[in-house]
């Protein structure tokens, strides 16, 4: 296997990666694996199941089905254009038959990109403009919403209401509540946040960018004021819809008992994290767990191991809001839920009864 890159312009030659936007093609390019054979290698048998796709991008193979028919299949041959034999168990072997560059992807990614891509298209009439392919693909290349289940894509869509805004307008003000989910469809856009008497300008948000969210999942005050920097049009999101389709699919709970099992289970290390502040985690430790504060999350983030899964442990919202950021981060992550204390069980069965 080689560690080069793989060449985009190549893969456009295959369906269905010549129907995608340049954005994904960007955003899939690091997902591709880069496959060099020398001549008389087994790519995969009959009968070998594979999550992998495979692309023939240069050379050839010799493909030999259940009867042993052998059919020679250069890289340059008119019907290369699909993944080669693309099902889950394999019908044929594939031997390299020269010197031979293949390109593979995880065929579940695939599935979930032409899932998303299709129904984004679906969402598109003839007259629309770059724009509106252009929001939708930021959406579609973020590793949250990756994680939404694909019958609820063409949903999610149609809930979003377009809104026009003029430079120096403010969309969110930092201290009051949150309604609303945002994504910038056209022009730009400026955080800040207050410190001391001044304003404090933290980011500069172009389309593509989403914002709003931190408000909507930990029912708490807007952390940061944003103001257009430019005319634009934005995409909103009512806080229920928010929930309903973005929060309840990205945010994941497991009970102790789950956790335990899949601790047992799991082939990768399982990362407990603490979102309270300093001095509650030092007052109420959770045994194994490391204390990252909420408000240090999204610094520490691109630090962390991808590919352990996290669990997050504290108190609920800001648990959820921590699951959340972890996610947007392409991480692996859930909510723990602790069992009550039998005490609270019991004042529960009395309020109940009263």
């Amino acid at each position: 296997m080689s560690t080069s890159t793989a060449d985009m312009s190549r893969l456009e030659n295959f369906i269905p990666f010549d129907c995608l936007s340049e954005s994904h093609l960007q955003e899939i390019q690091g997902q591709i694996e880069v496959i060099k054979m020398a001549p008389g290698r087994l790519l995969f048998k009959r009968g070998q199941t594979s999550d992998k796709a495979y692309f023939l991008v240069e050379g050839a193979l010799d493909l030999t089905d259940a009867s042993f028919q052998v059919r020679h299949f250069p890289a340059d041959d008119d019907e290369n254009y699909l993944a080669l034999d693309n099902y889950p168990e394999h019908t044929i072997n594939a031997i390299s038959a020269e010197p031979t560059t293949l390109y593979a992807i995880d065929r579940n990614k695939l599935d979930l990109l032409m899932t998303w891509t299709q129904a984004a298209e679906s969402m598109l009439d003839e007259g629309d403009d770059e724009s509106e392919r252009d929001w939708m693909d930021a959406l579609l290349s973020s590793e949250l919403f990756a994680a939404i289940p694909p019958a609820m894509i063409h949903t999610l869509f149609v809930k979003f209401e377009e809104r026009e805004v003029q430079l120096g307008e403010t969309i969110v003000t930092e201290g009051e509540e949150g309604d609303t989910f945002f994504v910038i469809k056209q022009g730009k856009a400026m955080v800040s946040r207050t410190k001391g008497a001044k304003q404090e300008t933290l980011a500069a948000l172009s389309a593509g960018r989403f914002f709003g969210e931190d408000a909507l999942i930990s029912d708490s005050p807007r952390n940061a004021t944003i103001t257009m920097t430019s005319d634009g049009v934005i995409m909103c999101l009512g806080k229920k819809d928010f929930q309903a389709i973005l929060q309840d699919s990205v945010i994941r709970h497991l009970t102790e008992d789950e956790l335990d099992t899949m601790v047992l289970e799991a082939d990768t290390a399982c990362i407990l994290v603490d979102v309270r502040l300093p001095m509650e985690f030092r007052h109420d430790r959770t045994p194994g767990a490391r204390n990252i504060p909420l408000n240090e999350l999204r610094r520490e983030v691109h630090s962390l191991e991808k590919d352990f899964f996290y669990v997050v442990c504290g108190e609920g919202r800001r648990s959820e809001l921590g699951a959340y950021i972890l996610s947007e981060a392409g991480l692996n992550a859930y909510v723990l839920d602790r069992g009550k204390p039998a005490d609270a069980d019991q004042q529960d069965n009395l309020a109940q009864q009263a």
